[in-house]
Parts: C-alpha cells; sequence; structure tokens
C-alpha cells in the first residue's frame, strides 16, 4: 500500500511540472528550484526528484552538474526534426490503422471532435478554453496512432507527442488555427471512415504542414519557445 502510495504521489508530481513546462506557465530556460517546488507541493524531495528525471528523458528539463536543472528550449531544429518524425509515422501507419479502426472506434473519434468543436463555437479569443482543445487534440492523435497495433511505433510516437504537446500549447491558443485545426481533424477521420488510404495520407500531412508552419512562424518571431 505505501509503495502505491508513493507512485500515485510521484505520478502526480511528475505531471504538475509537466503541464506547467508544455504550457510554458515555467519558461524556457527557467531554473527549477528543488526546495522551491517541494514547499509549494507539499512533498518531500524524493517525487521532485523523480519527476526531474522523467522530464529530463523527454527533453523537457536540461540538468546541468553543480548547476541545476532547467526547462529546455526548445528550437527550430528540434522542431523540424519532430515534425519530420511524426510526418513519416503517419505516413506508414495509415493502411494499419485502416485495416484494424472499427465503426465503434470512429463513434469514439467522432463524439471527441463533437466536444472540441463545441469548444470553438460561440466564443471568442479571450473565452476560448484552449487547454482542453489541447487535451482533446493530444487524444485524438493517440487514439488513431494506437489503432495500427503496434507497440514500438505507439511508443515513438508518444515521444514526439511530449514536444508536440509544446507546440499545440502555442500555436492552438490562437482561436483561428484551432477552428482549422478542427478541420483538418474532421477531414481526416472522414478518410479513414471511407478507408482511403492515400486520402487519409493527404490529409494527416496537410494538417502536420499547417502545424509545422504555425510553430516555425513564431519561433522566427521569439527565437525559441
Amino acid at each position: 500500500m505505501r509503495r502505491e502510495l508513493e507512485s500515485t504521489l510521484n505520478e502526480q508530481v511528475y505531471e504538475i511540472l509537466r503541464q506547467r513546462i508544455i504550457e510554458r506557465q515555467l519558461q524556457p530556460g527557467t531554473k527549477l528550484d528543488l526546495a522551491a517546488i517541494q514547499r509549494e507541493l507539499a512533498v518531500s524531495r524524493m517525487p521532485v526528484v523523480d519527476a526531474l528525471r522523467r522530464l529530463e528523458l523527454e527533453g523537457l528539463v536540461t540538468v546541468r552538474n553543480r548547476v541545476g536543472s532547467f526547462v529546455t528550449p526548445l528550437s527550430a531544429t528540434l522542431y523540424e526534426e519532430i515534425f519530420e518524425a511524426r510526418i513519416m509515422i503517419e505516413y506508414w501507419v495509415t493502411p494499419k490503422i485502416i485495416l484494424h479502426i472499427s465503426n465503434n472506434d470512429l463513434e469514439e473519434l467522432r463524439n471527441l471532435l463533437e466536444e472540441t468543436a463545441h469548444l470553438v463555437t460561440g466564443v471568442t479569443d479571450e473565452t476560448f478554453d484552449y487547454r482542453s482543445f489541447i487535451r482533446c487534440d493530444e487524444q485524438f492523435h493517440l487514439r488513431l496512432i494506437c489503432l495500427c497495433k503496434n507497440s514500438h511505433i505507439i511508443g515513438a510516437y508518444r515521444a514526439l507527442n511530449t514536444h508536440m504537446q509544446t507546440a499545440r500549447a502555442y500555436s492552438l491558443r490562437a482561436l483561428a488555427r484551432s477552428r482549422e485545426g478542427q478541420q483538418e481533424h474532421e477531414a481526416i477521420l472522414e478518410a479513414f471512415a471511407r478507408r482511403d488510404v492515400e486520402q487519409a495520407r493527404v490529409a494527416q500531412r496537410r494538417h502536420a504542414e499547417h502545424s509545422r508552419a504555425g510553430i516555425l512562424a513564431l519561433l522566427q518571431r521569439y527565437g525559441e519557445l
């Protein structure tokens, strides 16, 4: 029981820090004060240390010996590599997804898109709940990839997804881009519903390219994210 409680606490600390980094509540280059995090979250040292180790493995935190842990800045080169890998994975797994996707899967994905459609309807930039939209956006892509039934590909995509979430946290704050993304998701799902391999590939590639262009434009403007 004690081990289970410790595991749950470690996971909670990890998720809190991960979300703060992804949503850039903790800015790139910020030094992470271990003692301050302990006090704020009312936890011992070990859950924070464990969380920072996991975040370092994911590339979200950089540890400098005898200096400390810092939020890793994300560069244009890194995002180019991430999107290139994402596009390649989505291209090659599309036939596998179409082979395995069921009517129940399609219904679940449609329900998810109905939820995101509601989030972008009748709102303004000021009232838009972009955090909920980002979570749904992530779920849409992960649910599709999981249908390829290949644990190694799913693992690779999940690893990329950590940084893609940071990209979403920037690009999808803009309501106009989120509405475009919603339409692109609907086109992707429609292609899968028709079991059309080539159209599904085209729709996914178009969506990824639009997302990449938006992120690179932000990087040109701000330098790092």
